[in-house]
């Protein structure tokens, strides 16, 4: 297992897509920076926010790599051989969505890490006062690279899924960058629903149904929206109990149900 899963890393990494996404994270991350700059909202918790969003930016770049790699291995016969080799299609569709596991955080580690370091230094530029921030926000922080986690495992899940399903990169990309995009940005929607009914805050009911609520919310600034509207009273960075519980439940339970069937679907097909 451990061969299998170092051998398919390498070829990641040695792939052309990886290449063009470490180009594509760079320059995002220098463009998104100094389009905040400008904006005069560019600062380190900012950055850290907007360099988790699953459904833009960088964050479809990773799902289009584990794509790319996982229909590679259907289509050049890599898989067929490892069955005639006499690993069990289990382990091996497991290897795979380990592999794809390692080296998604590696992409957002690294990817965060540019944008962090960069809202940093501007922070240090202009005498940030870190005193500042909320009192929660130190909290928030550590619950929401949880939320963070879990939403990565979901991302790979579905990507391998789609990948095993459809054994198609033209097929499969679309599909999950549409579903991406669009379970990224229904916490908006979510949350301006609830402005029309004069509740104002992040705790909604679509929290338990969609795997992205949490990082959606929070990665396409809507802390910007709330304080343009003024006077409005809101503790954004305040987790409840049940914002906890389902911003890791709801991602790992639908990564669970799209890995297991992922893996059934596998050992049903024939591999030609």
């Amino acid at each position: 297992m451990i061969n299998i899963i170092r051998s398919s890393l390498f070829k990641l990494f040695r792939d052309k897509t990886f290449l063009i996404t470490s180009i594509i994270g760079v320059s995002l991350a220098i463009l998104i920076s100094l389009i905040n700059y400008a904006s005069k909202s560019l600062s380190t918790a900012n950055a850290f926010l907007s360099s988790t969003n699953l459904g833009s930016n960088f964050g479809l770049t990773i799902p289009i790599n584990l794509i790319v790699f996982t229909v590679g291995e259907f289509t050049y016969g890599t898989i067929r051989n490892k069955i005639i080799a006499g690993i069990s299609k289990t382990k091996i569709y497991f290897g795979l969505f380990i592999t794809g596991l390692i080296f998604t955080f590696i992409l957002a580690i690294g990817y965060s890490a540019i944008m962090i370091i960069i809202g940093a230094i501007y922070d240090g530029i202009r005498g940030f006062d870190f005193s500042t921030l909320p009192n929660d926000f130190a909290a928030f922080s550590g619950i929401y690279l949880i939320y963070i986690v879990c939403s990565y495992v979901f991302l790979t899940a579905l990507s391998i899924f789609f990948a095993t399903l459809l054994r198609s990169i033209g097929g499969s990309i679309p599909i999950v960058v549409v579903m991406l995009v669009m379970l990224s940005y229904v916490p908006l929607i979510a949350f301006l629903a609830n402005l029309s009914k004069s509740v104002l805050g992040v705790n909604h009911w679509s929290m338990w149904v969609n795997p992205l609520y949490m990082p959606g919310f929070y990665s396409n600034d809507i802390m910007s929206l709330i304080n343009s509207m003024g006077g409005l009273i809101v503790e954004p960075y305040k987790q409840s109990y049940d914002m906890i519980l389902a911003g890791i439940f709801t991602p790992l339970a639908w990564a669970a149900i799209f890995f297991f069937s992922g893996l059934a679907i596998f050992k049903k097909k024939d591999i030609k």
